[in-house]
């Protein structure tokens, strides 16, 4: 399978398990950050497999990158600790290295955690649902767009709408 076909495969089966990982260690308040570290893995992937190759092993290669660029991230915000959750300031408070727990286990426990966040009933249904598709499907505004026989802008208020209900940014 060459890198044209391969990353898309990968962002539909990878993207979800990797920002579930991020949301449960940073809170779904932060999902931003996630959304931002994931995007920039697959961004690096491209860039990365397009010059050098496909590895041998891409999932674990995903993997690895996202839980650096976690790493990298936290370390280059010290005033990190002000804007996320208790678990998180105590680890900077221990001055503990952050584990990014990329197991199955814990990939399956994000994702169901995730699942429970989106379909908080504060949302409406309609943005409960976008915001699957985006967060744990890996779709994009144009194809959720197509899925609601929509145009692009009301999805894009529909999910600021329903990230805005979680007192997110976007």
């Amino acid at each position: 399978m060459n890198e044209k076909e391969l990353i898309p495969q990968l962002f539909k089966t990878e993207y979800r398990k990797i920002i579930s990982v991020l949301c449960k260690l940073f809170g779904i308040v932060h999902i931003e950050i996630a959304e931002d570290i994931t995007n920039d893995t697959f961004l690096l992937a491209s860039e990365t497999w397009g010059l050098k190759g496909i590895p041998e092993n891409p999932t674990a290669w995903l993997y690895l990158v996202a839980k650096n660029k976690t790493k990298d991230y936290y370390k280059r915000h010290k005033t990190f600790s002000d804007k996320i959750v208790v678990d998180f300031k105590y680890l900077q408070e221990q001055n503990e290295e952050i584990d990014v727990d990329l197991s199955i286990e814990n990939i399956t426990d994000s994702q169901l955690q995730m699942i429970f966040a989106i379909c908080n009933p504060i949302i409406p249904k309609e943005a409960q649902i976008g915001l699957a598709l985006r967060v744990l499907c890996g779709f994009g505004i144009d194809e959720i767009a197509e899925a609601f026989l929509t145009n692009k802008e009301t999805i894009n208020k529909r999910l600021f709408r329903a990230k805005e209900k979680f007192g997110l940014k976007t």
